[in-house]
């Protein structure tokens, strides 16, 4: 008879709350705690589930209770509700391009959507932001009010750093290709290549799938992906192709629209020994003429820093694939890789460590870095730490104003909260 009675509550309330945008706040729990279909909020045309507070609980680096991560969601999905309706924020395909990968993600449409969601509530936090300013007069304030509480300031180094990407050989790029090629004629069903994707690809959650992603739109497909996978017919696979991920060999499944599924083995390219050793050269020659003030990293007025080679034509030469990254950068030195630290580990200010290799985006590449300062462990300072201070305060502020359009826009948004134990 009791659980007759709640439901229709339940049921009684979730009717109102359809013709009534306002604030709803209640609980409607057993004693076992069960809840209105495990759905915890619904901001605007938002939901929030009870599996997705889980989910962001599990994958959040701070510890916090269910109705902390509750209320951070909240803010998260009325960002997200508002910035949709915004005419004024767009979020565009190349804008997602870096974050664009066949690995690492179980379902790429979904993958997709979260991180435009991301840029929805990202370009939005901006908009609500965008007016705040800090004045020196507040940073002194707040740091005489809090001088004896504030934390203190770990280890830091001050570094400059440039990447180096090898080269395949022209030999080692048509390997790869003709190795796609064999696997090609060797597929004569659709069992064939989903067995060739499971054995061989290298897109892992594919290929656990026998290489298949489904409903990928066009528009989210980098340029050369796109072009060769929406050449295709139906069933039919495509001649070896590279694009910035590796090499690949896709199948068209379907195609509705703008939307496809497909089948995908992708081979990450293994740099030989003797590009390894080609590229280490190359990058001992480059860090020789730092030395010698032939290649003079600068930094211009904006603060972004460029590279002026006296000889470039010399260095082109070498034919060898190279990033002119020359950043100035100051870290906290517990934030920086393990190899970098043992690069910069017995080097003194204004010398540059020996090549090294580390992972970026799953590639192999190498670093030279040089050491411009170390800064020790001590107590914050109004005159050495401005910039930190600075920066404290101000994400103090933009809390406080986020917190106060949250508060505004609640009293004006469709919100219902079904809460179990958060009052």
């Amino acid at each position: 008879m009791n659980d007759i009675i709640i439901n229709m509550i339940k049921k009684y309330f979730l009717i109102i709350s359809l013709f009534f945008p306002t604030y709803f706040s209640f609980s409607l729990d057993k004693e076992n705690g069960d809840k209105v279909n495990g759905i915890s909020a619904v901001i605007g045309n938002e939901i929030i589930l009870d599996s997705e507070v889980k989910h962001y609980l599990s994958s959040s680096d701070k510890k916090m209770t269910f109705c902390e991560g509750l209320e951070n969601l909240i803010i998260q999905k009325l960002i997200l509700y508002h910035a949709k309706k915004d005419p004024n924020i767009k979020v565009y395909d190349q804008e997602l391009d870096s974050q664009k990968k066949f690995t690492n993600q179980e379902s790429f449409s979904e993958e997709l959507e979260k991180l435009k969601d991301n840029q929805y509530i990202e370009k939005y936090h901006q908009k609500i932001i965008k007016n705040l300013e800090i004045s020196p007069k507040e940073v002194k304030s707040f740091f005489f009010k809090n001088k004896y509480s504030l934390p203190k300031v770990p280890k830091q180094v001050r570094i400059s750093y440039m990447v180096f990407y090898p080269k395949l050989s022209e030999l080692h790029r048509k390997k790869i290709i003709d190795y796609l090629k064999k696997i090609k004629n060797e597929i004569h069903s659709d069992m064939d290549f989903s067995m060739k994707a499971i054995l061989l690809s290298e897109d892992i959650y594919s290929a656990l799938k026998g290489g298949l992603i489904q409903g990928i739109k066009k528009e989210d497909l980098s340029k050369e992906f796109e072009r060769v996978v929406f050449s295709l017919e139906e069933k039919e696979i495509s001649e070896p192709f590279e694009t910035d991920l590796g090499f690949h060999l896709v199948k068209l499944e379907k195609k509705i629209g703008n939307k496809i599924d497909i089948r995908h083995i992708l081979i990450k390219p293994k740099y030989t020994e003797e590009e390894f050793c080609k590229t280490k050269s190359f990058i001992q020659l480059v860090k020789k003429r730092i030395i010698n003030h032939e290649i003079i990293p600068k930094t211009i007025l904006d603060g972004n820093d460029i590279i002026f080679i006296k000889n470039p034509i010399k260095i082109m030469n070498m034919n060898m694939n190279f990033s002119f990254i020359w950043k100035k950068n100051l870290f906290e030195e517990n934030h920086l890789s393990e190899k970098m630290k043992k690069a910069l580990h017995h080097l003194k200010n204004g010398e540059i460590s020996d090549p090294y290799k580390e992972i970026i985006n799953g590639k192999e590449v190498f670093f030279i870095v040089k050491l411009l300062e170390r800064i020790p462990f001590h107590s914050i300072s109004l005159e050495k730490d401005y910039p930190r201070l600075k920066k404290l305060v101000k994400n103090i502020k933009k809390k406080h104003e986020i917190k106060n359009w949250v508060n505004n826009q609640l009293k004006k948004t469709y919100f219902l909260k079904i809460e179990k134990s958060c009052t």
